[in-house]
């Protein structure tokens, strides 16, 4: 693929951007305010951000980019990675959460050797590297290892499973934890015991998630997914991660990986700080954290068709509980005998869902099940396999998108039989449908009887299921057919009023902005005289400049739902839009996503509650400088500090059915 120049001067780079934006995350792991389980978390979802960008962004820019433009962005990743293990590193000194072995007690050290001689040496694989035994590495953690036997040496490693647990508590220590490449260090003689072990150093590989060379795309999508993981298996190392003070054996790493020139290798005191948010959970968790996290029910008991049959329905996760609302809507789905068919997108799900037990009992008992899973969501693709494998075997029909776009679209029909004849429920959603992403991010779950709204959602389905013609609507916004063509004329909507002398805005919130002809037109639009407000979570192509405030706001809960809202947000007749699309060109062009028009007043109005929370929100919310930069917005001398997610959960607790 050949290199080509950016050219667009106004704009800032997207991967500078999103660096910005990771640290903005890390520097909340520094706060107090949060609680200790929650520091390490933001420690851990740090570096897993890093780790997918290296795997995803990484190779990309490598194809697109000028060589200065990579060395740039080389420079700019290892600046990143090392300030984020340093202050690992002064944390974890402060806290003491991970030992090392030598530091333990008699007793600890007792322990120790005796879980891993029960819980994970039967598990390690040793492998010598000679002529017949090649490296076979894949993406995860390794030990390095020279041995000699006599007057022989020999190279090998020692591969890690990566369903080990990869921190492990140390019992009665108050949540002390041990590094299990520390554990398989300390414990070689057992591994090795006819060999005298010269050296080690642990390590681990990322390996590039961008596949250029792709098969047939007309191929089954199934077989594609399948083409496509084992490429990836052999794709070319992107990252090697080295215990801190081993960086003199990397010619040894490299000569046994076979590395590109463009591997960045980085060296900490720990490897595979990504997993940290796997165990964030687990320790220190304050007497009062399950007071502010609980989830509040505000659907009442009585039949949720009826319920929604009324008026539509909005439900704001993770404060108002997922179980209770989209969850139980499928299960009345799936026992309701007047119920005739169900349809819904899969992107991401849990590994037990509810959801999918749901629409397998939905087919057991006759109705006509319909599931688009997206094979293609990067890193669940093997997961999406084994569903799609489930489902099918349930009785359910399973369609697969075409290789070359992604369905994105959070969306479920429910048809049921009633006195005036079938009646479509909808819930549209601008999370997965994931119990355990539910209690993570902040999403929105829509829910209408509307049939205007019921039928314009069917026509998406029978364009996914049957390639049919055009998309015409009035509530719904579909890419790659009419949404960013409808966003466009609603940017030119406002720039026309204010051409005309009248107050014209647009607010925003979404997790990214990089499309560029979208970020073209909202500047045009702000030369015009529109206020735009953007609260923009990660990378970010504008800059602010007149009539442009942009945020970003970062909680304890991943901001994840999406809003467009186009007009004052006091008059009557703005436009307000809520669904799964952020601003950025795969979105809006290469996925199959949704946007719908909220027209009942009162959720209209709870929605632009909700973005003026975030705009005066003085705990979470960072505001956006040239040059990507982020500075703290303080409350007023004479303000109390305001959290838009605490005021979210009191929200909850009023409308509560519990009171």
């Amino acid at each position: 693929m050949s290199k080509k120049k950016k050219t667009n001067k106004v704009l800032l780079d997207r991967d500078v951007s999103w660096l910005s934006f990771n640290k903005r995350v890390n520097d909340e792991a520094k706060k107090k305010r949060h609680t200790l389980g929650d520091q390490v978390m933001f420690h851990g979802i740090t570096f897993s951000n890093l780790n997918e960008f290296l795997m995803v962004r990484y190779p990309a820019a490598i194809q697109l980019e000028s060589d200065q433009e990579v060395a740039n962005l080389v420079d700019a990743i290892s600046h990143h990675y090392k300030l984020f293990v340093e202050r690992f590193h002064a944390f974890n000194k402060e806290v003491k959460l991970i030992r090392k072995l030598k530091d333990l007690n008699k007793d600890e050290k007792k322990w120790a050797a005796s879980y891993f001689e029960r819980s994970v040496y039967p598990t390690l694989l040793p492998v010598t590297v000679d002529k017949t035994r090649h490296a076979n590495i894949h993406a995860g953690m390794y030990v390095l290892v020279v041995t000699s036997h006599g007057d022989e040496e020999s190279i090998g490693y020692i591969e890690i499973p990566n369903k080990l647990n990869r921190f492990i508590p140390i019992p009665d220590t108050n949540g002390a934890i041990i590094a299990i490449e520390d554990l398989v260090q300390d414990n070689l003689k057992t591994i090795f015991h006819d060999r005298k072990v010269l050296w080690s150093c642990p390590f681990s590989i990322l390996r590039s998630a961008e596949i250029y060379d792709l098969p047939d795309k007309h191929m089954d999508p199934y077989d594609f997914i399948r083409t496509i993981l084992e490429q990836r298996e052999e794709s070319w190392i992107v990252q090697v991660e080295i215990g801190s003070g081993e960086r003199k054996h990397i010619k040894t790493l490299r000569k046994m990986l076979a590395l590109s020139a463009n591997t960045i290798i980085c060296s900490a005191d720990r490897i595979r700080l990504s997993d940290l948010k796997s165990i964030s959970s687990d320790i220190y968790l304050d007497e009062d954290k399950p007071k502010k996290n609980k989830i509040y029910n505000t659907f009442p008991t009585e039949s949720i068709f009826d319920y929604i049959k009324r008026k539509d329905r909005l439900a704001f996760h993770p404060f108002e509980s997922y179980q209770e609302s989209f969850v139980r809507f499928l299960k009345a789905a799936s026992t309701d005998p007047d119920v005739v068919s169900i349809r819904i997108c899969l992107y991401r799900v849990s590994s037990r869902s509810e959801i999918i037990d749901a629409l397998l009992k939905a087919a057991d008992t006759g109705k006509l099940v319909t599931v688009l899973v997206e094979l293609k969501a990067r890193f669940d693709e093997k997961h999406n396999m084994q569903i799609s494998n489930i489902l099918r075997k349930g009785g359910i029909r399973i369609i697969y998108t075409k290789a070359d776009i992604k369905t994105h679209a959070k969306v479920c029909l429910v048809t049921r039989m009633e006195k005036k004849g079938l009646r479509i429920y909808s819930h549209i959603g601008t999370g997965n449908y994931s119990e355990s992403n539910s209690k993570l991010y902040t999403d929105y779950s829509y829910f209408s009887a509307d049939r205007e709204l019921g039928e314009e959602l069917t026509q998406f389905f029978n364009i996914l299921t049957s390639d049919q013609g055009d998309f015409k609507s009035h509530r719904v916004w579909y890419a790659p057919y009419n949404m960013k063509s409808e966003l466009l004329d609603a940017i030119e909507g406002q720039s026309k009023r204010a051409k005309k002398g009248k107050k014209a805005e647009i607010t925003v919130k979404c997790n990214a902005l990089t499309d560029e002809s979208v970020a073209n037109k909202l500047i045009e639009a702000a030369r015009d005289g529109v206020k735009l407000r953007l609260i923009v979570r990660s990378a970010c192509i504008i800059q602010p400049q007149k009539n442009i405030e942009i945020y970003s706001i970062v909680g304890t809960y991943l901001e994840h739902s999406r809003e467009y809202i186009f007009g004052p947000r006091n008059s009557k007749d703005c436009t307000v839009l809520i669904g799964s699309a952020d601003l950025m060109y795969r979105n809006l062009s290469r996925r199959n996503e949704l946007l719908i028009k909220v027209e009942q007043e009162d959720l209209k109005k709870r929605i632009l509650n909700h973005i003026d929370l975030y705009l005066h929100d003085t705990v979470n919310r960072r505001r956006i400088l040239p040059n990507y930069k982020y500075e703290d917005v303080k409350p007023g001398k004479k303000e109390d500090p305001l959290d838009c997610q605490a005021e979210f959960r009191k929200e909850a607790k009023k409308l509560s059915i519990e009171g």
